[in-house]
């Protein structure tokens, strides 16, 4: 059994050593077929151990020793080993070749294996590769996707741009229209305010105009105001010494009215001391004398109406002959309540020249357009007070 084994691997051998040569770094099928790598460890391992006897036999003699000793250790198999030990040295020039072929093949397979090694590393490069590839491939694929969602932004914001151009041109229009209309209404308003302006320019004229005639006017109404005080002042001055001529008569009268009281008085006192039958003359000459002093109060009554109307006199104390005095202010006090009686009466000329005669003149002409009750309010304040 052993033999037939060996002729086996032996015809295996013959069959893959009568394959035609390649090209190295090729495989062909049937060299993948019968060059399988464990069919090939196995013909090596019988190889070896078939070679190994043979030559210890032809080195130094002592092959058959060892096979007996083999033989002794394995009794079932001494048969064969003789056998093959007759075989082995009948074949060995036979199969010398055909072992040089098989070592030839043995490189062959060598060679293949590391073709196959190589082919088997460059695949897997190949399959790194492609996987790298094939990441790259997918991150390209994923950077194009992004770049079209990009795009697809860019393309949405380009049209949002685009749409707020056209408004924003709209707008601009609008801006444009508005802004032309606004220069048209300015210049509406400028030609409105160059006819104001104009308007203006005249009125000022015409009332520096007025003023002027109206300060024309008032220069004349001045100047004859100014004649008019001047006029008054001199009549209060001529009046002022009549009225001194008149007041140095008065005093006059007074005194003679003193010496006749006195002469009544001296009467009296003589008809006191005469007899009764001369009552009755008496009586007349009383009645005499009260007709005489009533005259006088009559005179004293006029001159305090007189003295009311002049600032210029105060209140006088006569005196007598005899060197008494005689005290008149009631006199003057009855006149001046007369008096302010009698200027509520009057009317608004006749008050402008009692102010004026008592040189209140300058505050009548203070007043701007005054009534009746100012000219009163005026009159009061000045003349009445003062006197």
């Amino acid at each position: 059994m052993g033999a037939l084994a060996i002729r086996l691997s032996i015809d295996a051998v013959k069959r893959t050593a009568d394959v035609p040569q390649k090209k190295p770094g090729v495989i062909d099928a049937d060299v993948q077929r019968t060059a399988d790598v464990p069919a090939v460890a196995a013909l090596a391992r019988l190889h070896m151990d078939v070679n190994t006897p043979l030559q210890t036999n032809t080195k130094d003699g002592r092959g058959m020793e060892a096979a007996g000793d083999r033989a002794a250790v394995e009794p079932a198999d001494k048969s064969a080993v003789a056998v093959l030990g007759l075989d082995k040295a009948g074949e060995e020039p036979k199969y010398r070749s055909e072992f040089s072929r098989l070592e030839d093949v043995q490189d062959r397979c060598k060679s293949v294996e590391r073709e196959a090694k190589r082919a088997t590393e460059l695949a897997d490069k190949a399959r790194v590769e492609a996987a790298t590839d094939q990441k790259e491939k997918s991150e390209i694929h994923r950077v194009a996707m992004e770049r079209l969602a990009q795009i697809e932004r860019h393309k949405r914001s380009i049209e949002n741009l685009q749409r707020q151009k056209d408004e924003l041109a709209n707008e601009v229009g609008k801006l444009h229209a508005s802004e032309f209309d606004a220069q048209s209404k300015v210049a509406i308003l400028e030609a409105r305010v160059e006819e104001r302006e104009k308007e203006i320019e005249s009125l000022l004229k015409s009332n520096n105009e007025q003023r002027a005639s109206t300060v024309q006017v008032l220069e004349s109404l001045l100047e004859t105001e100014r004649a008019a005080r001047a006029e008054a002042t001199n009549r209060a001055e001529a009046l002022s010494v009549q009225l001194q001529a008149t007041q140095g008569k008065l005093d006059l009268l007074q005194q003679q009215l003193t010496a006749v009281r006195l002469n009544e008085t001296a009467l009296d006192s003589k008809l006191r001391t005469a007899s009764h039958g001369k009552r009755a003359r008496i009586d007349e000459y009383e009645a005499g004398v009260e007709s005489v002093h009533d005259m006088g109060t009559n005179d004293r009554l006029t001159r305090g109406n007189k003295r009311s109307k002049s600032t210029t006199s105060p209140l006088k104390f006569t005196g007598p002959e005899d060197g008494g005095s005689v005290f008149r202010g009631d006199d003057d006090t009855s006149s001046q309540q007369t008096n302010t009686e009698d200027y509520t009466k009057y009317t608004v000329q006749k008050l402008k020249q009692e102010l004026t005669k008592h040189n209140f003149g300058a505050e009548l002409l203070q007043l701007k357009n005054p009534n009746k009750k100012d000219i009163l309010a005026l009159y009061e304040r000045c003349v009445l007070q003062k006197s």
